[in-house]
């Protein structure tokens, strides 16, 4: 059996430097909290458990120690209210990331209302909204976009959160262009990382019998990686670690496709190419 690795596996860059900046303060004396998981990752969040990393629910519970920012941000407003209890801040936010919120608060502050191409739900669109001192609309697709009721005498930005597929970016882009507001200017915050993933992913999963997207089943962007290998691929499966490989997926087959999440650590990726490898051999 013959198993591929797409380009790129492993962590992203702004993952990396969260995880590391996380590791750093755990070298330190005191509490450390994350609101929120640090990352979309729950092999990672064990680790970082183990070695003291404690995750906060909501802002009230940390009153002490530091407060380690996720990968995905955080709104100001809350940022401000943690710092005022006298709590250390470290910001581990993805400069990707920052990118978007230093465009959502500049151009908000002119006047614009902000468009986000987004999850609502997902914490880096809330921290986001946080940004925006004027209106602010998320949207998931175009179909959402489509029935926006937008000012047509008023100017509007559109931004998408890092992990957004290229593909479903421009199709709302397209539905809110049409609307032909005052004023519309559109910046593509998607990752590059992100980005180079999808497409190296659908290249992949177009030349072999199969394909597994490794990564947390919660985050963005493997998520959004499985949604694009499925459309290319014979078959696609989503596992987060290597015990979910299952024998009969892979009965039959000669080539196996390998792709991750920006939140899978390598040794992840790893274990579950051992494991099919494994398996393999018993066909």
């Amino acid at each position: 059996m013959k198993v591929r690795l797409a380009k790129r596996t492993g962590f992203c860059f702004g993952v990396k430097r969260a995880v590391l900046m996380a590791e750093a303060a755990l070298k330190e004396k005191g509490s450390i909290y994350s609101l929120g998981s640090l990352i979309h990752n729950g092999q990672v969040t064990r680790v970082l458990a183990a070695k003291g990393l404690k995750i906060a629910k909501s802002e009230s519970a940390i009153k002490s120690g530091t407060c380690v920012i996720s990968s995905h941000g955080i709104s100001p407003l809350i940022a401000k209210r943690i710092s005022d209890r006298g709590v250390k801040v470290i910001d581990t936010t993805c400069p990707f990331v920052l990118r978007a919120q230093r465009i959502a608060k500049s151009k908000s502050l002119a006047g614009y209302g902000v468009i986000i191409v987004g999850d609502a739900k997902h914490p880096e669109i809330k921290a986001l909204v946080g940004f925006v001192s004027t209106q602010a609309i998320v949207v998931r697709d175009g179909l959402e976009a489509r029935g926006l009721k937008l000012d047509p005498k008023a100017k509007y930005i559109v931004i998408a959160q890092t992990t957004q597929g290229r593909a479903n970016f421009a199709e709302a882009v397209k539905a809110i262009s049409a609307k032909r507001t005052k004023g519309l200017k559109v910046f593509n915050t998607i990752c590059r990382d992100a980005g180079e993933r999808q497409g190296a992913a659908m290249r992949l999963a177009r030349t072999v019998d199969v394909i597994f997207v490794v990564g947390g089943r919660s985050s963005a962007n493997t998520r959004r990686l499985y949604e694009v290998s499925k459309r290319r691929a014979k078959i696609a499966h989503l596992i987060e670690a290597e015990d979910e490989v299952r024998l009969s997926w892979l009965k039959g087959v000669s080539s196996v496709g390998i792709t991750s999440g920006a939140s899978t650590p390598e040794w992840v990726v790893n274990k579950v190419v051992k494991k099919i490898l494994e398996k393999g051999a018993v066909h």
